[in-house]
């Protein structure tokens, strides 16, 4: 057990054998083969990452200024050339970015977007509103305007605006340099960013928000149709209110005049009773007519109880008419109250959503 030890341990001694230090060269030798070749890529993959940020820095710096204003901003000249409103758009001055951009979009589109709403109950019941608000809602209406049209060197393809950056070269070698699509074989190592007019209502959140827009003043006249029947409703259950008190004083006048059927019945019973003892000692000639008015009077006084019988059921279902009325007519205002509420309040929510516009 000692000896084999002293083996190892002479062994361990030796330090790196042959094999393993050609492989360690190997390895070394691929790092700096792999090295040499791409430290030169370095600067332009750095000066290629500085494009595309600053590209995009300049992007959303304009899709601000659109939030903000409404509209784009119109290029500044540097030596002639367009560049980049930097001031107006808070971004560095060394940020001479080439810029063009359509000129509809860089003027106020002014009130384009203007849903139709319902008539306002307290401005004017019969008018219908027209909203007037400018902001970017009426913008997203200008880019749709915009859809067929194109900038230099974009090749027709309808363009919104467009961003060039000189790339390792720097934003100064560009003052020649035109514009063309991203990825042309002439740009070289320029970077373009062209927007499109859809694309950039996208961006800018345009469909979702004139689709909502539309939508809330859709519910807004759909709200004012529903109040409009509430109010003719009602106006049908106030009417109805008439006619029960119509029916009420009806009964109660028939009632009075079967009243006076019965005791004028009674009357003529007595006169009957009277002209039968007129006949006594007894005379056939007058007991016949005194029995004679006698039967009519009863009839007559049978007919009257009839009638005042009837008189006071009708009496009794008018009343009963009138409180369903009443209750009906109190049903009818509380629900005209409700929809005129909610008609209201969809109103308000359509002009708060165009009045906003694309803000959050």
């Amino acid at each position: 057990m000692i000896r084999r030890g002293r083996i190892a341990s002479r062994r361990a001694s030796r330090g790196w054998s042959l094999v393993e230090l050609a492989v360690v060269l190997v390895v070394v030798g691929a790092i700096g083969v792999l090295l040499w070749r791409l430290l030169p890529l370095a600067p332009q993959v750095a000066a290629g990452d500085l494009a595309g940020r600053e590209l995009a820095q300049a992007e959303q710096a304009l899709v601000g200024h659109v939030l903000a204003h409404g509209r784009l901003p119109a290029p500044a000249l540097r030596n002639g050339v367009g560049v980049l409103p930097v001031d107006d758009l808070g971004l560095p001055e060394r940020l001479a970015v080439r810029y063009q951009v359509q000129p509809s979009l860089t003027v106020s589109p002014g009130d384009e977007f203007r849903p139709l709403l319902p008539p306002d109950p307290v401005i004017d019941p019969a008018a219908p509103v027209q909203t007037g608000f400018v902001n970017g809602l009426d913008f997203c209406m200008a880019l749709k305007g915009a859809e067929a049209l194109s900038l230099t060197g974009m090749d027709n393809i309808p363009t919104a605006f467009a961003l060039m950056h000189g790339g390792p070269a720097g934003h100064e070698a560009m003052a020649t340099a035109a514009f063309a699509l991203p990825g042309s074989p002439g740009l070289g190592d320029r970077r373009v960013l062209a927007v499109g007019p859809g694309e950039f209502a996208s961006r800018l959140g345009c469909p979702d928000r004139v689709a909502r827009a539309h939508g809330a003043a859709r519910a807004a006249y759909a709200a004012y149709d529903v109040a409009r029947v509430a109010n003719e409703y009602q106006r049908m259950r106030a009417f109805a209110i008439s006619v029960a008190e119509m029916n009420l004083e009806n009964a109660e006048t028939a009632e009075l005049f079967a009243g006076f059927d019965v005791a004028y019945g009674v009357f003529l019973e007595a006169v009957a009773i009277l002209q039968e003892a007129a006949g006594w000692p007894p005379d056939g000639l007058a007991i016949a007519t005194g029995i004679a008015s006698h039967v009519t009077a009863t009839i007559q006084l049978g007919i009257a109880i009839s009638n005042l019988a009837a008189a006071v059921e009708d009496l009794e279902a008018a009343r009963a008419d009138q409180l369903v009325a009443q209750n009906q007519l109190a049903a009818a205002n509380t629900n005209l109250q409700r929809m005129d509420t909610l008609a209201s309040g969809a109103l308000t929510h359509a002009r708060v959503l165009d009045e906003k516009g694309l803000e959050p």
